[in-house]
């Protein structure tokens, strides 16, 4: 046997955080990070021992699920017996023994839900849709964006070059840098605000906006502030821009995030606060809540997580209505999601068209590659064919 057998105390608490994620408690990063806090004396080795058997688990638990049940215990003891460790050696670290192999359907192969397979199939096809499960199984790139309130691009990766780091321009980003791991949390250039992690899709997010200085500016669904802190580096700092969300908690974050990256011009407002004036933003931003889809890479555990579709769809639609409403004729409503499902993309956008005559898409700016954009004009961004998350995102005008 080459692989040699894990801890027992590893097993142990891999099985808890396991059983804590497909419970829905919280997102497995979030498990991870819980867990490390209230264990200190976890080294670096233990900490990477206990994250790569939830990550290796979570990465194959539609194959794990079909063999061997519901249960986290059997995915782990399958997954185990998988690289190797027998029988005798999974009763001591207290899992079960292997079932005996049986026929895996073509969806749990490629680790994805059932109903997932059969929404991308229709778009993509057989081969594709193969290409993009095995993208979603491997770890995300890590990226971050140049705050070029603070630098520019060549520079930050000039002083990241410096200290022997393995950084990169992003293939398709102007801001974005491409690192062979992540900085520390107290690294120099996150603490003065001059990086900011973010995946490259969600850095073209911000710039298919072409959010102008001097303009008021809505974000819609701002969560934390990411996508705020990029739109007031393209407007140079100057304009207004309101980051609005229905969790305040997550708005809190924001002025501080703001400090850190010289951004004066954001403001956070709850929407169940008073919104501005209707039809009176240059550009409004929807990156409305959804399935999650496209961000797989990093949130493997959403694969355990029912999702009502009908629903969800219905929350979009009402969400896009809602912030239409505030854009100025002649101005812009950006829609998006992480979401790779036409549901919640394409179809959305086409039934507020149908029934919003004064809006119209607008043409995908003229010096972005083709190749991110689907024949409608809509940003598509997938994972196995441009390295980002899965995105989608449209564009629309407000007649004059």
């Amino acid at each position: 046997m080459n692989t040699p057998a894990p801890r027992r105390a590893h097993v142990q608490r891999a099985l808890e955080l396991l059983e804590a994620i497909q419970r829905g408690q919280s997102p497995a990063d979030q498990q991870l990070e819980a867990l490390f806090r209230r264990h200190p004396e976890m080294g670096k080795r233990d900490r990477a021992a206990v994250s790569g058997m939830v990550y290796g688990v979570l990465r194959d638990v539609g194959r794990l699920r079909a063999l061997a049940g519901d249960a986290p215990a059997g995915w782990l003891g399958r997954h185990w017996a998988d690289a190797g460790l027998p029988a005798e050696t999974l009763a001591a670290l207290g899992l079960p023994p292997p079932a005996a192999d049986a026929p895996v359907p073509e969806a749990a192969a490629l680790n994805l839900p059932e109903d997932w397979h059969a929404r991308l199939l229709h778009p993509l096809g057989a081969d594709d849709t193969a290409a993009l499960a095995t993208a979603l199984n491997q770890p995300a790139p890590v990226d971050v964006r140049v705050n070029t309130l603070r630098a520019s691009r060549d520079a930050a990766l000039a002083a990241l070059q410096a200290e022997n780091l393995d950084a990169c321009a992003t293939p398709f980003s102007a801001f974005g840098i491409r690192l062979g791991q992540r900085l520390p949390r107290g690294h120099a250039r996150l603490a003065d605000g001059t990086l900011e992690p973010q995946d490259e899709g969600s850095q073209l997010l911000a710039a298919l906006t072409a959010a102008q200085p001097g303009e008021m500016v809505i974000d819609w669904c701002a969560g934390a502030g990411g996508k705020s802190l990029a739109l007031a580096a393209q407007m140079q700092n100057r304009g207004r821009i309101i980051a609005c969300d229905i969790s305040a908690s997550r708005l809190a974050k924001i002025p501080a995030r703001a400090a850190r990256a010289g951004a004066s011009i954001i403001e956070t407002l709850p929407l169940s606060g008073d919104m501005p004036p209707a039809r009176e933003a240059d550009l409004v931003l929807v990156d409305a809540p959804c399935s999650g889809t496209g961000t797989l890479r990093r949130a493997p555990e959403l694969r355990l997580k029912t999702i009502d579709w009908p629903a969800l769809a219905a929350l979009q639609a009402t969400i896009l209505r809602q912030a239409a409403a505030h854009v100025r004729p002649g101005g812009r409503l950006v829609y998006a999601t992480c979401s790779l499902m036409a549901e919640e993309n394409e179809a959305i956008v086409a039934d507020f068209l149908a029934a919003h005559a004064d809006f119209t898409r607008l043409p995908p700016p003229s010096h972005w590659p083709a190749a991110l954009f689907s024949p409608d004009g809509a940003l598509r961004l997938w994972p196995h064919r441009h390295g980002t998350d899965g995105f989608f995102a449209q564009a629309l005008l407000r007649h004059p």
